[in-house]
């Protein structure tokens, strides 16, 4: 017999297809369904809505009446039993799809309304990880590109010329099925060259991904509502916040899943929030639920993070260190900012991108150098906020978070960036606080240093002589903010050749961190160091041996014999012997 039964089990084959919202768990169900109905695999396919009780039950009572039309039920669970016992006594083969079994709180007695039959087969569609106990599951992410063009391009005519603009239309929609379907039937409808819709797709992104096509096969019957209603990607992602939204913190787990997505979507580490949390977090912000007595609790973030993971809006893992890294799909974080970005809500935005700021800012402070993947992971957050704050009036406080910024690109060597955002800066600094204020003056200051490295070296001087100028007007020529312009000149001085004048600004930055810091401070050893490296260049040894033993003495005291600035001047003073032959002196540097 073609539907005869081919297993020997007792129990029927469940396979769970599980994704988040968009993965294409429907689709990929539907597809399935209708080749194994050409086929004629299954004596008997009954498709039922498992997003709620109440419409599981509705789709037994369908597949009830299919099977004994005349028959009349007293309950509802009554067509559950009668579809149960038909199944389970058939020898033919026969399939049962479940979709959408996303909310186990509804449905938590799923296997009862499983048939007991070593014919049947079990297909379930589901956003929900824990799911995947039921049977065996597959995981379902992203399209293949290939697979991604094909749906793209069904409708378009598959136009070689644009398979290039497909392609970019994939990565941006993340070659997530629904997207590339959504976009499919706006370009079709629109009849858009895919060239055009990339660049309407900018301007309307939130009108593409809600417009669905008049006969549309992704359909269901909402909570509240009379008839079936279309489902767009947004939709979908909407349903799993709702499963979200249950329980203590409710309304906070929605923010927190929201400030994520103000962040770089591929890698979010736990320290991004816990390292300023002892602290007091500088603006309202949501992660504030995870603390205890003001102290971080890994704990309350972990099951939070489970909890979003369960209903596949997010991807976690943990690093060597225990800590919890987050993920989440492009286009999630793209629409958890759209739904801040409409109606009344645009101070909803700026508030949530306030408090990103400041979480990143507190955690750039907390990065060592040597931590080269954190610093990584901070510039890749610093690039996708920065993004966002180009065209957005933060207020003034912002202001100091981009010092911070552009001191953080000033560090990885990102120079045009780290200007771009210093600049920024001080017209903010000038407009706010004045042409001679000390956050203005500082951001000069920057600025120069910046020139400086990048070989600007004239514009590096009138920023060094405009800080001066205003800093000895508004702090006085002694102050050490003062000084440190005075040494910055003199470094400027020695690399443009202008050796009497660095030395005459050394010399003045010497005697003034004397005075207000006193003989050992490392800003004085550091500006004796600079003396010694200039009276080496010019050939004046003594001189040159006397400032550099000075400063050794000093950075051995204060910092210890294996600091690596003390390690730097001992390597200065075996460089100038070895220069003027004194090989016993080198010897003795080596062995220090």
């Amino acid at each position: 017999m073609l539907f005869e039964c081919a297993t020997t089990t007792s129990t029927p084959l469940i396979v769970i297809l599980i994704g988040m919202g968009g993965a294409g768990k429907t689709q990929l169900a539907l597809e399935y369904c209708r080749r194994t109905k050409e086929e004629r695999r299954f004596r008997a396919i009954f498709w039922l809505d498992a997003s709620s009780r109440n419409t599981l039950y509705s789709s037994m009572e369908t597949a009830a009446k299919q099977l004994l039309p005349d028959r009349e039920f007293d309950t509802r669970y009554a067509a559950v039993v009668l579809v149960k016992d038909v199944l389970s006594s058939w020898n033919d083969r026969w399939l049962l799809v479940f979709d959408n079994l996303d909310n186990p709180e509804d449905l938590a007695d799923i296997l009862s309304f499983f048939p007991a039959s070593h014919c049947g087969s079990i297909l379930i569609t589901s956003r929900l990880t824990g799911s995947k106990e039921l049977g065996q599951s597959i995981e379902l992410d992203r399209m293949e590109k290939e697979e991604g063009l094909q749906l793209l391009l069904r409708s378009s005519g598959g136009d070689t010329d644009e398979v290039d603009a497909a392609g970019e239309i994939l990565s941006l929609l993340g070659n997530l099925p629904l997207a590339i379907d959504q976009a499919r039937a706006y370009i079709s409808k629109r009849r858009l060259p895919l060239r055009t819709f990339l660049t309407e797709y900018e301007r309307r992104k939130e009108s593409v991904m809600q417009e669905t096509p008049q006969f549309w096969q992704y359909r269901r019957m909402l909570p509240g509502k009379e008839k079936e209603t279309s489902l767009s990607l947004f939709t979908t992602w909407e349903m799993s916040l709702q499963l979200l939204g249950v329980g203590e913190h409710a309304a906070e787990l929605e923010k927190v899943i929201t400030l994520f997505a103000f962040f770089n979507s591929v890698n979010i580490g736990e320290r991004l929030f816990s390292d300023d949390a002892d602290d007091g977090y500088p603006t309202a912000s949501p992660m504030s639920i995870f603390k205890d007595d003001g102290h971080w609790n890994h704990f309350k973030y972990e099951d939070a993070v489970v909890k979003m993971q369960e209903l596949s809006l997010l991807q976690f893992w943990y690093n060597n260190e225990g800590e919890i890294t987050v993920s989440l799909h492009s286009m999630v974080s793209e629409w958890l900012r759209m739904r801040l970005d409409k109606g009344s809500q645009p101070t909803f935005l700026t508030s949530f991108l306030n408090t990103a700021i400041s979480h990143l800012e507190c955690h750039l402070h907390s990065i060592s150098d040597g931590d080269y993947e954190t610093r990584q992971e901070g510039q890749a957050h610093l690039d996708t906020i920065w993004r966002w704050v180009e065209n957005i009036n933060l207020g003034d406080d912002f202001l100091e978070a981009c010092i911070t910024f552009g001191n953080f690109y000033h560090d990885q060597g990102r120079y045009i960036d780290a200007e771009m955002i210093y600049n920024r800066a001080l017209a903010g600094f000038e407009k706010a606080l004045g042409l001679e204020h000390t956050s203005t003056l500082i951001t000069i200051n920057n600025i120069g240093i910046l020139y400086k490295k990048q070989d600007r070296l004239k514009d590096a001087e009138i920023m060094y002589n405009r800080a001066l100028a205003s800093f000895e007007k508004a702090l006085g020529p002694e102050h050490t903010f003062t000084l440190d312009i005075v040494n910055n000149l003199g470094n400027l001085y020695s690399n443009q050749g202008r050796l009497k004048d660095a030395e005459m600004m050394y010399k003045r930055a010497l005697t003034g961190y004397e005075k207000a810091l006193g003989p050992g401070h490392t800003s004085t050893l550091d500006t004796v160091n600079n003396l010694g490296n200039l009276y080496a260049e010019q050939g004046r040894l003594r001189d040159a041996e006397t400032m550099y033993k000075r400063a050794l003495a000093g950075y051995e005291k204060a910092l210890g014999p294996e600091h690596r600035s003390t390690l730097d001047i001992v390597n200065n003073l075996g460089i100038l012997y070895a220069k003027h032959g004194r090989l016993k002196d080198v010897q003795q540097c080596a062995g220090w």
